[in-house]
């Protein structure tokens, strides 16, 4: 996919899917996944947590959200439910 595609390359990231940060617990949008030639891809995030949802963002690379310490998948976009593509992703939680 293009420069602001749908996909992060092989790595099974969409926009939709929901991400819970580790520590504070708070769930993290994918708003859009940014693919460059010369670097790794990169994912904009828009926190979405009561009152205050969509009120801050980030970017972060892609590899960043599956990394068990740092983030785990709440759901995803195409289904719904908890599904990743990439076998780094073995820390999943369901609702």
């Amino acid at each position: 996919m293009g420069l602001f595609g749908g996909r992060s390359r092989g790595l099974g990231i969409y926009p939709g899917d929901v991400f819970r940060k580790v520590g504070n617990g708070a769930d993290w949008v994918v708003e859009k996944v940014f693919e460059y030639n010369d670097i790794p891809p990169h994912v904009r995030l828009t926190e979405r947590i009561g009152a205050r949802a969509g009120a801050r963002t980030m970017t972060v690379a892609a590899s960043m959200l599956l990394d068990a310490d740092s983030f785990t998948q709440i759901s995803s976009a195409d289904q719904g439910t908890p599904s990743m593509e990439s076998s780094e992703s073995s820390a999943v939680v369901e609702d």
